[in-house]
């Protein structure tokens, strides 16, 4: 604690240090202790803690006496027994402890000290006064060694490096993740695809490649696969049963017997050839896609599904990435078409690529990102045509 030595016996303590708030108010005690008379005093000031005298006679430091402290508050004298012992005089000035007080009567004066302070209670003549200083414990003024090593201060620069670099990290992502939710809309699924003509099975039977494995192309009127099947008869009426019986026997016997129907399928264009599945001779389902025609003079392009809901979004688009599967770089696009699918209830877009895309990418998925502009901006001029 704070001390200044005013002699050698004496010691004064500073103020915001007592442990409990010292209050003036009008009162007096009265002392009996020992075979002498009752001796009347002056209350100069009271506390939780003890109380200060004014004593004409002499007391005994380190003496025990019973008190009455008498309060006059208001006109009405309150009596308050207590035990004292008294610690320290000085002239007239008489220090007192309190011993063994009641935990009621502590609650007692603790109100009066309180009341009188927050002018609840006043003296005789309507005043009082309120103590204009701190009322309690402060913490002791400490001085500490500030200064740090090389290797603190190495530590505590790693630390803020580390806690700046993560709180960048964290900023980074959540700028990223808000730019993915406003400014960019991916396709559902996209693929590329061509203005090709797909060969499929008509109905079960054998098919047969005319042209070898390791040719992939054929011009226009070359033949491509011929196909073997059973004609399938059906009679459901009686107009078909009288022009059965107009048919000669060998023909009856034939349509009945479901003949074999041999088709030789050519090729419409020169093309390019690109095989679904493996070219097999053999028996094939129908429905099975047995080859696809890839014209020359037409470029591959993209064929993407949205969501119809962003359609009004989609109005803001500014440009258009492609990238293959397998491919190592981006490709810008355009979107040349746009249409609706009834069934999905998707958007159905076409988008041709700025470079041409390789005929091994025909077939191939694509990731298909739509990057948009600010609210009012214009986007596409092709997107404000169709859309």
């Amino acid at each position: 604690m704070s001390t200044s030595v005013l002699s050698d016996q004496v010691v004064h303590e500073a103020i915001d240090e007592r442990q409990h708030i010292r209050t003036r108010i009008p009162a007096k005690a009265r002392l009996t202790g020992g075979s002498g008379s009752p001796i009347t005093c002056d209350v100069q000031d009271i506390s939780l803690g003890g109380v200060g005298l004014v004593c004409a006679e002499p007391l005994k430091i380190g003496s025990l006496y019973a008190a009455v402290i008498r309060l006059g508050i208001n006109g009405v004298d309150l009596d308050l027994k207590v035990k004292i012992k008294v610690v320290k005089q000085d002239g007239d000035i008489v220090g007192a402890q309190f011993v063994d007080m009641d935990p009621k009567k502590a609650d007692i004066l603790r109100y009066i000290i309180s009341s009188y302070m927050s002018g609840e209670i006043a003296d005789i003549n309507g005043l009082f006064n309120v103590m204009q200083r701190e009322n309690y414990i402060k913490e002791r003024k400490q001085k500490y060694d500030t200064r740090r090593t090389p290797l603190q201060r190495l530590r505590a620069g790693l630390g803020t490096l580390v806690f700046l670099l993560i709180g960048l990290l964290a900023l980074t992502y959540v700028v990223h993740k808000a730019y993915l939710l406003f400014f960019r809309i991916p396709a559902a699924q996209a693929l590329v695809t061509a203005n090709a003509y797909r060969i499929i099975m008509p109905e079960n039977g054998n098919v047969s490649f005319l042209i070898p494995p390791s040719l992939t192309e054929v011009s226009a009127g070359q033949p491509v696969a011929s196909v073997s099947t059973q004609l399938n008869t059906s009679l459901s009426s009686p107009a078909d049963i009288a022009a059965m019986m107009d048919l000669a026997p060998g023909d009856v016997e034939a349509l009945l017997g479901r003949a074999t129907i041999e088709t030789v399928i050519a090729s419409p264009c020169d093309c390019t050839l690109f095989y679904p599945g493996s070219q097999l001779d053999g028996f094939g389902y129908k429905g099975e896609p047995l080859v696809h025609l890839l014209p020359k003079d037409q470029p591959l392009y993209v064929k993407a599904s949205v969501p119809f809901d962003k359609l009004e979004k989609l109005r803001r688009t500014r440009n258009v990435s492609l990238t293959v599967y397998g491919a190592d770089a981006a490709v810008a696009g355009t979107i040349v078409n746009a249409s609706v699918n009834e069934q999905s209830q998707m958007l159905v877009l076409d988008i041709l690529p700025e470079a041409p895309l390789d005929l091994g990418s025909y077939q191939k998925p694509v990731w298909v990102d739509f990057t948009l502009g600010l609210p009012g901006m214009p986007g596409l001029e092709i997107m404000d045509e169709m859309l």
